[in-house]
């Protein structure tokens, strides 16, 4: 793959706005740039490892997503390789962001430092956050609401969007943390800002698609988008795709969690827990039982001496 290496200011257009825009700051340096026929990395000079794996690992990422959706991505993204996130970005919390879309910019930011532990985590949150530029690129004549681009990018690249956690959450216990689920027309246009309802927000978009794939199959949720791509509003392209409304398919998907929401799931879903607890409460009874043990021959010991 024929790569390209420059270094271009910060005062370029492209940095400024991001820097501006988004990070609320503007600091005189440089970054480096590297080319390809399918992508520009901006990073920082002491990043070209992370650039370069970013550009290696593309091509396959592309044809992944352009596979799914059976569309060609228009415009030669830019991805910036950032240290680390700032606060204050859409709708996602600091200490949870791994990166984020600007559809509009045709850019893609992702922070390195939250990715680099797993290999496959860079590959996951690109693949993620391709998937809202692709989308967005062929859906431009109507809104698209945010639990169905996130809950597609989610099902295609297998990570909870722009957050990532080391377990998937599981939707019935998030919804039982907070109170209940969240109706999807409360997430049309952004998500909670508080943690374990930001979390439920992406859990449910995620397995209300695939709720959908599993009933309908993959190409429902393909003919909502191509009719969202020839002007349909989104609500109207799923009830064309489904024969069914956007309530009447979630109150069908909520019944369907409950069912599945036994006791016994709930004990399999908190059972690493549960050993752990048992796994402490050994190891406390093993510490208390020695202590007893010493006190006990030691006192033998005494009354021996005596």
């Amino acid at each position: 793959m024929p790569m390209k290496r420059t270094a271009i200011p910060l005062c370029s257009i492209l940095i400024f706005c991001v820097q501006f825009l988004f990070f609320g700051q503007i600091k005189a340096q440089v970054l480096e740039s590297l080319k390809t026929k399918e992508l520009i990395v901006l990073y920082p000079s002491e990043m070209e490892g992370a650039a370069r794996e970013i550009a290696s690992m593309f091509p396959l990422v592309k044809q992944q997503v352009e596979n799914f959706f059976g569309w060609s991505l228009i415009n030669r993204p830019t991805v910036l390789v950032a240290r680390r996130a700032r606060i204050g970005i859409r709708d996602v919390k600091e200490d949870l962001v791994v990166g984020y879309a600007v559809p509009k910019r045709h850019l893609i930011v992702i922070y390195y430092s939250k990715t680099k532990a797993n290999p496959k985590n860079l590959m996951v949150t690109l693949k993620h956050e391709l998937c809202h530029l692709i989308v967005q690129e062929h859906v431009a004549g109507v809104s698209i609401p945010r639990w169905f681009d996130e809950g597609v990018s989610q099902v295609l690249s297998g990570v909870a969007g722009e957050v990532l956690v080391g377990r998937e959450p599981n939707v019935s216990v998030l919804s039982r943390q907070v109170g209940g689920y969240i109706s999807f027309r409360f997430l049309r246009e952004t998500f909670p800002s508080e943690r374990r309802r930001l979390l439920l927000a992406y859990a449910q978009s995620r397995e209300f698609i695939r709720y959908l794939i599993d009933e309908y199959g993959k190409d429902a949720i393909l003919r909502i988008l191509n009719g969202m791509k020839s002007g349909i509003p989104a609500e109207e392209a799923i009830r064309q795709a489904t024969g069914l409304t956007l309530q009447e398919l979630e109150v069908k998907w909520r019944r369907r969690l409950e069912k599945g929401d036994t006791w016994l799931a709930r004990l399999s879903y908190y059972l690493y827990e549960i050993l752990f607890g048992i796994g402490a409460l050994l190891c406390a009874y093993t510490f208390v039982r020695q202590i007893r043990v010493r006190r006990e021959s030691r006192r033998q010991d005494e009354a021996e001496e005596e």
